[in-house]
């Protein structure tokens, strides 16, 4: 008689404890996965203790605080823990921030422009939303800002202020057409870098930001660059040449030399239609030569107000400064491998001192523009935040343990 299978028999034969069994792979498996993850958190553990220092990193520190290296608490303070913003009173410890405008309606905190952890950058390299934060959309405590109130990146950005004036009161004449085009005096014949200026701390512009000193241009003086060709000759009698000074100062320069000369040369009295007295040789002979320093060689570069003769006559004070966007940092050194008519285009067509012969905005645009093929167009490229000129003097806290990562 055949046997009868039913469900019943069929599933009393399965082994209902199957699944509560460990058998050798699965076994293994999760031994291995708990031992793994054993040793690396004693690994981590070890290392962290063997070397001194936190077993993760946000990334390496910029060159100005390198070597900080593990020193965490020197920024983050003594209960950091991972990803605590660092607070004002931590940076103000070594660093003073003098404030960016007396009109400013509040103070952004220090992280929010100067970002660490993000290696071989420039921590002065703020972040275009910290300016833009305020600049966007500008409000001053006064109401009235001194700038324009909507600036949202370089290709909105307003003329320069400077290169907007039609004119600059020099208080000179000169003709750079004659000079560069019928002469061909090269640019840096007049103008070089001020390399060998005061160090960089020490200019500062009027919003108070430092200035490097390869920046600057020397102003063209007339002892370096024009007595070449512009001596100022007194006569033809006399070896010495007029001081380059104000008229009281070279009157009775000028007067001693005559005087020097007729003393010496007693035979020239009465000749050249001079009078016969020393005295009034002097006199003839000192009023013939400022008429003519007067009328025809101070008279090419100066002018002069309510002149009433040579000794009273006042000179126009000069006004040419050695840094024009005073608002702004410009760097001539990095600019070096362009020709200054790049530039300075209407150079060789400029016949009057008063003309402003700066680039307009959109020549730097040429360069200056956002993306990565662009010299860079970011708000730090050219400002700079903080007011230097009220910096304090910071009285440090710490000892070399505390802050150098080659003393554990």
């Amino acid at each position: 008689m055949a046997r009868i299978r039913t469900t019943k028999n069929l599933g009393q034969r399965v082994d209902r404890t199957y699944l509560k069994r460990l058998y050798p792979i699965p076994l293994w498996r999760r031994i291995l996965t708990v031992a793994g993850v054993l040793v690396a958190l004693l690994w981590l553990g070890i290392y962290a203790v063997a070397r001194n220092q936190t077993p993760y990193t946000s990334g390496a520190l910029t060159p100005a605080h390198a070597f900080l290296g593990k020193k965490c608490a020197v920024c983050h303070g003594d209960s950091a823990g991972i990803g605590k913003k660092v607070d004002d009173r931590q940076c103000a410890a070594c660093h003073d921030g003098p404030v960016h405008q007396a009109s400013a309606t509040f103070n952004p905190a220090c992280v929010s422009c100067h970002v660490e952890h993000r290696g071989d950058v420039r921590l002065s390299a703020g972040i275009d939303a910290g300016c833009l934060q305020c600049h966007a959309n500008l409000h001053t405590k006064t109401g009235v800002p001194a700038v324009a109130a909507k600036i949202d990146s370089f290709a909105n950005h307003p003329e320069f202020a400077k290169k907007a004036s039609s004119k600059d009161a020099t208080g000179l004449r000169f003709n750079h057409q004659k000079h560069v085009g019928e002469l061909s005096q090269k640019c840096a014949d007049c103008h070089a870098p001020a390399e060998t200026a005061q160090p960089a701390s020490q200019h500062l512009s009027k919003g108070g930001g430092r200035v490097s000193s390869h920046a600057l241009i020397t102003i063209p003086t007339y002892a370096g660059v024009c007595l070449p060709c512009h001596a100022l000759t007194i006569d033809d009698k006399l070896t010495e040449l007029a001081p380059h000074d104000k008229p009281e100062v070279v009157h009775p320069f000028v007067q001693a030399q005559f005087t020097q000369y007729i003393a010496a040369h007693p035979g020239d009295l009465g000749k050249d239609g001079a009078p016969g007295s020393a005295k009034a040789w002097v006199d003839f002979k000192v009023a013939a030569a400022e008429k003519k320093l007067l009328e025809e060689t101070c008279t090419r570069c100066h002018t002069f107000t309510a002149p009433q003769g040579f000794a009273t006559a006042a000179v126009t004070p000069t006004a040419i400064p050695a840094r024009w966007f005073t608002k702004g940092s410009f760097d001539h050194s990095a600019h070096k491998e362009l020709t200054c008519a790049s530039c300075h285009a209407k150079a060789a067509t400029s016949t009057v001192a008063a003309d402003v012969l700066l680039p307009g905005i959109g020549v730097c645009r040429q360069c200056h523009a956002a993306g990565s093929a662009s010299a860079g167009a970011s708000c730090s490229t050219c400002h700079i935040y903080h007011d230097w000129s009220k910096e304090k003097p910071v009285e440090g806290k710490y000892v070399i343990d505390q802050v150098s990562r080659l003393n554990p």
